[in-house]
């Protein structure tokens, strides 16, 4: 017979996740030094963490949308510029005057 299953518990769901033997050692031995449990300290560092590493993603994202924006931007300037030269370009030509120049 299968076992039921456990609805949510009051204090949350468990999350199991695979540490270094050094970190685990640190996290028992700040634990034991508090009497406090693994999990608290567990959920007190990813509180702390999670801002900055959301922060970063976003700030990652936002650089990587800009550099398309700009690449966009670019190759529709670069091809403006290419169809609106004369291909035979004189040297003793001064810039053109529907190019801005900025």
């Amino acid at each position: 017979m299968a076992a039921a299953k456990q609805g949510p518990h009051a204090s949350g769901r468990v999350v199991s996740v695979r540490l270094e033997d050094e970190l685990i050692d640190r996290l028992d031995a700040l634990a034991a030094r508090t009497n406090r449990s693994r999990g608290l300290y567990l959920r007190l560092a990813l509180r702390a963490a999670l801002p900055t590493l959301e922060r970063l993603h976003w700030e990652q994202r936002a650089v990587e949308f800009e550099d398309r924006v700009i690449d966009r931007q670019f190759h529709a300037l670069m091809t403006q510029l290419d169809t609106n030269q004369d291909p035979t370009p004189k040297p003793d030509d001064g810039p053109s005057e529907d190019i801005p120049l900025w």
